[in-house]
């Protein structure tokens, strides 16, 4: 039996931790909650694993208040279709489901869904916004006598065509699989999505943050990623490599405080001279927590999509 079926239902799985554990304990703003006892008499092991869970909900968080439940921060390849008219030109202006847009790797479109024309991508057939791309060439040609049509697709601005295509976008968010010694002129990293020759991006490690950029020998698909400049730090493996802006992870960082003063502990209020009064519940301040998170987050709130 012949179905039809939504190509993007598999397209949006690169959901992934903003933020490690080291990051988050590291933090001011994660040092105002107590982590060693997320797993009432659990090990040290216990702890560490559940803090990891509160991060990942508090990432997935993030997306879901950006880009909603499918879409992420994170650079993911994406497969969308839809209908679109060309203009007058014959151009195609299309505004993915989600930004920043950072790679058109192909393009189809067609006057039937079973009859879809390949436009191979190049600088020369594609320009690529933030927020969207223009297809220039989609297989029509202009003469002074009228537009001539040669491909599959009609060239009437007027009807909808059918299109299909394939990007990248988002954030690169990588981890080290293996430690970077101090010196080092390559990193080696989980995930090269995003990632492209020239691209700068930083190593967050505490007080050995860096900022680093991408070799031009870079293949863009390998996860050996060559440096333009040695590191200055030792890193060790499981450290995050990323573009991602510092507020996303401050904004996840509030978040995870949040889930964490919700489980209700008990804490101790004080007077203004020291002493202690009541017990009350930390959840009282964990809609502060929320409430920060979502204004640092607000700016990258999709706002451009098709939807």
């Amino acid at each position: 039996m012949t179905i039809a079926v939504n190509p993007a239902n598999v397209s949006y799985l690169n959901r992934k931790p903003y933020i490690t554990t080291t990051e988050f304990l590291r933090s001011p703003i994660g040092a105002t909650v107590d982590t060693t006892n997320l797993v009432p008499n659990g090990d040290y092991k216990a702890q560490d694993e559940a803090l990891k869970d509160i991060i990942t909900m508090a990432s997935a968080e993030a997306d879901n208040y950006c880009f909603g439940p499918l879409g992420t921060l994170c650079a993911s390849e994406n497969v969308e279709q839809g209908r679109y008219r060309a203009n007058r030109a014959g151009y195609f202006t299309i505004h993915p489901a989600y930004w920043p847009i950072l790679e058109v790797s192909s393009f189809q479109v067609g006057s039937f869904p079973g009859s879809l024309f390949s436009i191979p991508m190049s600088s020369s057939t594609c320009w690529i916004d933030e927020r969207s791309f223009v297809i220039t060439g989609s297989g029509y040609t202009a003469t002074s006598a009228g537009p001539l049509d040669f491909g599959a697709v009609r060239r009437q601005s007027g009807p909808q065509q059918f299109v299909q295509y394939t990007y990248v976008n988002g954030f690169a968010n990588a981890f080290l699989t293996a430690p970077a010694t101090q010196g080092a002129t390559s990193i080696t990293v989980d995930d090269a999505t995003g990632l492209y020759a020239g691209t700068p991006f930083t190593i967050w490690d505490g007080a050995q943050t860096e900022n680093v950029s991408i070799a031009s020998t870079y293949d863009g698909e390998s996860l050996t990623v060559p440096l333009t400049n040695p590191t200055t730090w030792y890193h060790s493996d499981g450290t995050n490599a990323s573009t991602l802006p510092a507020t996303i992870k401050q904004a996840v960082i509030h978040l995870c405080v949040a889930n964490i003063k919700a489980r209700g502990e008990g804490g101790l209020v004080l007077t203004e001279t020291g002493e202690p009064t009541t017990v009350g519940a930390r959840n009282e301040t964990a809609e502060f927590d929320i409430s920060r998170a979502e204004e640092l987050l607000h700016p990258f709130i999709q706002v451009w999509g098709r939807y």
